[in-house]
Order: structure tokens, then sequence, then C-alpha cells
């Protein structure tokens, strides 16, 4: 069987550097460095997108109808939540599925989601989730406010820990005891946090969340206490756009906090990762700009340190890793990906080495 080349440039945690995958078959024989030989495809290979913050529960509900924070995602009367209380178990399945199947064919590997409805919420996407090429991570939410640390202890064995909306939502010993459940069995815990209102952040970092969503109200100093926690926090630019709300991502970065990127909730948009990232690029614009290098780095190298904390994904372009090749027209491949690459580029896939075609 003939080897074949892909690509001229990978995009690795240092940086961009010219070099291409040796192909053979169904497999990735070799990642080289340095110019690719004549005659290999213009492409760019970059590690697979971590999607780090989902909401596919809902994706079936797509398209939402305009509306603040509260009025489309708050519990428990949120647009959402009234949607998931009378859809079908089948129809929120066939939502979940098309999700995952948009994120294998858009350049994803792994994502996390937050997902409502209990025990029955999880045993639902872990149906959908199951045969396709995308690794699910699947944070939980107790149905009961007032559910006991037992019966935490006995939900979170059963997913990847909790994934739970703003501290205003939920009884302050209810956070404390599902914190606790999670840590105690090494599983993650996820909040969202000063999305629409600054919250006390000594009251969410006192919870020891392994990351946080949005904060997009809080203050600097906000974020220098979260970047001197080493707490990451997952944005989600269109989402923040559908309601209005600048994630003004730089200002993070600036804080020193470790950045990532999410595409949120499926009934506002597609969980498309490159959708996000040039979405991401453009909204960071009016607050000081991000560089190409940094947007993409979001969405891949950051996202892999979110998911290390109950797994070990590397950040290095390896030749097992999750990989994306993606086409190109011109000869600046970052910019070109954060401004004008959509999903129709991505050209193939890489799982584990094994090499499949778009």
């Amino acid at each position: 069987m003939s080897k074949e080349s892909i690509g001229r440039w990978i995009f690795t945690q240092d940086g961009l550097m010219e070099g291409h995958l040796v192909v053979e078959g169904d497999e990735v024989v070799e990642i080289c460095h340095g110019k690719a030989p004549e005659g290999s495809s213009k492409a760019i290979v970059l590690p697979a997108f971590v999607n780090a913050h989902t909401h596919i529960g809902d994706s079936f509900a797509y398209p939402a109808p305009k509306g603040t924070v509260e009025e489309i995602v708050a519990p428990p009367n949120g647009y959402k939540h009234r949607m998931l209380r009378t859809a079908s178990r089948s129809r929120k399945i066939e939502g979940m599925r098309s999700a995952i199947s948009t994120m294998a064919e858009t350049g994803t590997s792994a994502f996390i989601d937050f997902r409502e409805e209990g025990a029955g919420g999880i045993q639902m996407a872990m149906e959908s989730a199951d045969g396709l090429l995308v690794s699910p991570t699947l944070l939980g939410r107790p149905v009961h406010a007032d559910a006991s640390y037992e019966a935490l202890d006995d939900f979170v064995a059963q997913c990847d820990g909790f994934g739970m909306s703003s501290i205003r939502d939920w009884p302050r010993d209810l956070l404390e005891r599902a914190s606790k459940a999670a840590k105690s069995r090494g599983k993650l815990f996820g909040l969202h946090a000063s999305e629409i209102l600054r919250e006390d952040v000594d009251a969410v970092l006192d919870l020891k969340p392994d990351f946080l969503v949005h904060m997009t109200a809080a203050s600097d100093d906000d974020l220098v206490a979260v970047a001197e926690a080493r707490v990451p926090i997952v944005v989600c630019p269109r989402s923040n756009e559908f309601f209005g709300i600048d994630p003004r991502i730089p200002r993070l970065l600036r804080a020193g906090v470790e950045v990532a990127l999410g595409t949120d909730n499926g009934m506002i948009c597609r969980p498309d990762m490159l959708e996000e990232l040039r979405a991401a690029f453009r909204l960071s614009a009016s607050s000081g700009g991000t560089t190409p290098s940094e947007t993409i780095r979001l969405a891949t190298c950051s996202g892999r340190k979110v998911l290390n904390a109950v797994r070990e994904i590397t950040t290095e372009i390896e030749q097992t890793d999750d990989l994306v090749v993606l086409e190109m027209q011109g000869e600046d491949p970052l910019t070109e990906v954060v401004s004008a690459a959509g999903s129709a580029r991505v050209s193939a896939v890489s799982r584990g080495g094994r090499f499949r075609r778009i």
C-alpha cells in the first residue's frame, strides 16, 4: 500500500511549524516536521478540537427564540427547561445524536456536557454517544435540591462529575455536598458563574470547581483570583452574543486565566468549533483582540487542560493523537482558520492514529 503526504503545516502547543502527516491506507504512520514534499496537500494539521462546554440535551429545540438568559435557559422554568419537560425521550436522543455527529464531522474529538434531568439525562446522553467517534465527558445535575450526600455520591458514580448552574440557583449546602461527592470519587465539578450578574468569587472558589463557565460579569479582581486559584474558564462566544453579552476573552487572558472554548446550548448554536473559533476571534477585537494562535489554543490545548483533571489527553501532536486536517487556500493558515475556514474545509480526522477522510 502506497504512502501519502498530507498537509504543509502543523499546529502544536509551541505554535505553527512546517510539517505533514504520512498516511498509509487509513493509518497515520508518521508525523514529520520540516518542509513537506512536493505534492503534499495544502492543509494544516491541528489537534482535534475539545468542545469544553455543551448542553446537547436541548439540541432538539433548535432554534431557540430570542430572549434574556433568564427567559431562555434559567432553571426551573426557562424555555429550555419547559421544552425538556415536554419532549419525548426519543426526540431528545435524536437531537443529541445529531449534535454529536456534527462534532465528529467538524473536527471535535471530545466534549464536556452539562446534562440536566438527573440519572435519566445521563443515560440518554450515553445512548446518544454510543458508536460515534467523539469522547463524551458527561456532567450530571441532581433533580432534587435537597439531595443527601449519599444520593449525590450514588449519582456521581454513574457519570463524570457534576455540571451545575449558577450558585444563585441552588442551596449552598447542596452545592457543598455535590462538590465533596465529586472530589471523593475523582470526578469533575463544573459551575456556571457570573454570566449576567457578578457573583461572590470567594463563594464560587470555596466550592473547589475544576473549571468555571462564562465569568462575563466578573470584575478584574475576580479574574485575578480565579487565575491564582488555577481554575480554567470556559467561554462560549456565540451563546454570549445571542444574549447580547461580550465574552471579553482578551481580558481573561490578560488576567492569566486558562481559557477554553465551548459551544453551549444546542438549541442556540450548532456544536461546530470552527464556527466558535471565528466568533471568538471576531468578538475579541472590541476588547484588545487575540492573535490567531491564541484563539486556536482555546479550542485545542486549553480544552485538553480542562479534561486532564480526569483523563490524560496529550497537548502534543503525536502519531496516535486525535487530529483534524483543514484544507487551506492561502499562505497564512492560522489567520485563515480563525477568519475564513468553515467546516466544509475539514478534509479528514484522525482518532488514535486511524485516519478518516470527510
